[in-house]
């Protein structure tokens, strides 16, 4: 299946699409982005994590209140995306 740069078929928590759409935009080590599972959780943080590396790139998690997401972002340099992450404090 093809898609743009961001995969829009699976269901996406209130804010992420802009974030998704920031780092699209922005970051010149992300090529796709891929939205996974929403979980349900306790706490109230909100903001995207990054979880850990991939063979593909990142796995990261974006969490809002009471709900976390799965979000896969499949880099070509997986370093330099965390770090150009990292800078943006998402």
């Amino acid at each position: 299946m093809k898609f743009g740069r961001i995969k829009r078929q699976h269901g996406r928590l209130n804010g992420l699409d802009q974030i998704c759409d920031h780092i699209v935009d922005q970051c010149p080590y992300v090529d796709r982005i891929i939205p996974g599972r929403i979980k349900v959780r306790r706490g109230n943080s909100r903001g995207l994590k990054i979880q850990y590396p991939t063979e593909a790139g990142l796995k990261c998690l974006y969490m809002s209140p009471g709900t976390v997401q799965e979000v896969f972002l499949i880099c070509n340099d997986s370093d330099a995306a965390a770090d150009w992450l990292q800078a943006q404090e998402f």
